[in-house]
């Protein structure tokens, strides 16, 4: 029982030492566990770190190649810059270099111009069109470049819109709503003087940052160079030319004086020898010597002349001439004078007299030449040939009164638009003669109960295109006294056609004959609904409802038809509406040169205008339409032709006349 007692005692002892070494080992074990995990966190940390120090590396090895390859392509382009020698290429490499770094939308390089006082930008490029030249005046700040310039300092705006006030007064300068995005304006500096501006501009706001702005310094230190050296070199040419041009003028100047002393014996033998009378005066205006031809023209000799004194004010005996005298020695100019002078006989000769001064360096006079021309046969020729031109002028406004006199004659026998109205009472003429008379004329009558009317264009204008419209007026008033109610428009116009054939028989053995005319002629009914037309050359328009119908003429004129042709006029008849409108014209109108280019107005134009005013519902703003649009088109070229228009909107009447056609 003991045994077992012990046996138990010590089996619990050993299993209790067992469960301790098992607890501590699990401690260890847990330990160790941690320790390893410790160890692959710092591993893999190591790891990590190692990895980024790696990256760093490549990266920072990259950034420096890049550097290295950004440095070295700035410094190519600014040996290219400074390699050149003419400012346009400078410019353009310069540009040609930013752009190759940076992005820029345009830019543009100012210098100082001492001579104005302003910044002068040449060849500023814009969006890669290049503006030739722009000047800035620095007394007026109204732009950042002048801002710049003025306070000798880099400007940066990262938005202009936002930012432009801070340099300049909006509110005095007006600034263009267009120009958004960043701007960058660094001065450019000779040592310490400043000459110019850089600007540059990007359409993105905020752009410009560190980086970008080093490398526009970068190449503006090579900029800065290249244009003191072509400024340099440029002034020592400039320097060089001058002193060449200085020398080359010392020599000629040399020359001439040597042929001077030459030249002054040939001029003091042509003053004595010249039919010209001289004077010689000194700088104070007293006389020093006359040439023989001066006692020739007046028969005074010097001791005559000046025997009272020497002066001009004093000696002159045309007391006239005084005043241009002292304009010559108040104002050191020459003038040139024509008087009526008295000899020492008491001849009047009239003379043409030069004053010229000779002047030194300082512009003073030293003495003044006084050279007179016998003129009196000349003078006396223009005086008769301005007694001439008063006879002619006075014999042309006798002949201008009698035309006019016959354009009232001419304006009271032809048929006026009170005429027209009282037979149509939405209607208007138009008569613009190009002369005083017209060879245009509108004629009407009444027969039948019918209108009878007539626009005629008389070849060629003024008197004698008067004449022949008066012959044509008297002609269709005997026509229509013989005028039956069957004749058509085609016979009015072969009967006038034979009546100036006959004229033109008997006429051209005196006045080697007349021209012929063109003519539009129309019968309207009683109620005006109905027109019948017949036109040499002079078509019929008829608009209706917006529309235009253009009724054509037969291609001949009224004259030109002999006996033995076989020729009839054409005639048109056409059913009128309520508020159709008429119209009939010379070609006067049509055929007016004007506009920009000086060309005709044309029968297309004409045919437009002619639809908008049949729009219209006043027939005096018709008229007034045609005429202020002549007027707009021709400008200050003058009338080519005579213009007639008549134009009539129809108003139909409620009943036939008893006497008009069934």
């Amino acid at each position: 029982m003991l045994n077992t007692i012990v046996s138990i005692a010590a089996l619990a002892a050993v299993i209790a030492v067992c469960v301790a070494v098992h607890i501590r080992y699990k401690r260890r074990s847990e330990a160790c566990e941690r320790a390893i995990n410790t160890c692959k966190q710092e591993t893999k940390k190591a790891q990590i770190d190692a990895k980024k120090a790696l990256d760093d590396a490549t990266k920072m090895k990259a950034d420096t190649e890049a550097m290295i390859q950004e440095y070295h392509a700035l410094t190519q382009s600014g040996l290219r810059i400074i390699k050149h020698k003419k400012q346009k290429e400078i410019y353009n490499i310069t540009y040609e270099a930013i752009r190759k770094f940076i992005h820029t939308d345009s830019i543009g390089i100012g210098i100082l111009n001492g001579l104005f006082n302003s910044l002068d930008f040449s060849f500023f490029n814009m969006e890669s069109e290049t503006i030739p030249f722009a000047r800035y005046n620095l007394d007026v700040c109204n732009n950042i470049n002048i801002y710049c310039f003025s306070h000798g300092k880099m400007v940066l705006i990262n938005d202009y819109q936002k930012e432009v006030s801070q340099y300049i007064d909006t509110g005095k300068y007006k600034v263009s709503k267009s120009v958004t995005g960043s701007a960058l304006y660094i001065p450019l500096y000779d040592d310490d003087i400043i000459f110019g501006v850089l600007s540059i501009f990007n359409n993105e706001p905020y752009y410009f940052n560190e980086h970008r702005i080093e490398i526009v310094y970068c190449i503006v230190s090579y900029l800065e160079t290249a244009i003191v050296n072509f400024s340099t070199a440029r002034t020592s040419e400039r320097q060089n030319k001058q002193y060449i041009a200085h020398r080359l003028e010392l020599e000629h100047t040399l020359n001439e004086l040597r042929k001077s002393q030459s030249e002054l014996l040939k001029i003091s033998t042509a003053l004595r020898n010249t039919d010209n009378a001289v004077m010689l005066l000194d700088d104070k205006g007293n006389i020093t010597w006359f040439n023989n031809s001066f006692t020739k023209v007046y028969g005074y000799t010097v001791e005559e002349y000046t025997a009272q004194s020497a002066h001009y004010e004093t000696a002159l005996r045309q007391k006239d001439a005084i005043e241009f005298f002292r304009f010559v020695y108040d104002n050191a100019k020459s003038v040139t004078f024509t008087l009526p002078h008295l000899t020492k006989g008491g001849d009047e000769v009239w003379v043409q007299t030069t004053l010229s001064p000779t002047l030194d360096d300082k512009g003073k006079i030293l003495q003044v030449a006084s050279v007179d021309t016998d003129i009196t046969t000349l003078k006396k020729a223009e005086l008769e040939i301005v007694k001439q031109r008063n006879e002619i002028e006075l014999k042309n406004k006798d002949v201008t009164k009698s035309i006019e006199y016959a354009s009232t004659i001419q304006q009271a026998l032809m048929t006026g638009q009170g005429y027209l109205r009282q037979r149509f009472k939405k209607s208007f003429l138009i008569n613009l003669p190009k002369d005083i008379v017209s060879g245009d004329f509108f004629w009407m009558g009444e027969k039948f109960g019918r209108k009878y009317m007539a626009l005629c264009d008389c070849e060629g204008h003024g008197v004698p295109g008067a004449f022949v419209s008066m012959m044509g007026k008297v002609f269709l008033d005997e026509i229509l006294q013989g005028c039956r109610i069957e004749d058509p428009p085609s016979t009015i116009l072969m009967n006038l056609n034979d009546k100036l054939q006959e004229a033109v028989s008997s006429l051209s053995s005196k006045v080697g004959g007349i021209d012929g005319m063109d003519m539009s002629f129309c019968i309207i009914n009683s109620r005006n609904t109905q027109v019948q037309y017949a036109g040499a050359y002079r078509p019929l328009y008829l608009v209706r409802k917006g529309e235009l119908t253009t009724i054509m003429p037969d291609k001949v004129s009224i004259g030109s038809i002999g006996e033995q042709e076989q020729f009839q006029f054409e005639d048109h008849w056409l059913q009128l509406e309520e508020g159709d409108f008429l119209l009939v014209c010379s070609d006067g109108y049509a055929d007016q040169f004007g506009s920009e280019f000086g060309k005709k107005l044309g029968r297309r134009n004409f045919s437009n205008l002619i639809i908008e005013a049949s729009k219209m519902d006043n027939a005096d703003v018709m008229a007034k339409f045609f005429y202020d649009k002549h007027i707009e088109w021709r400008g200050t070229l003058e009338q080519v032709d005579d213009i007639s228009i008549v134009g009539i909107v129809i108003t139909q009447a409620e009943e036939d006349d008893p006497d008009d056609e069934p």
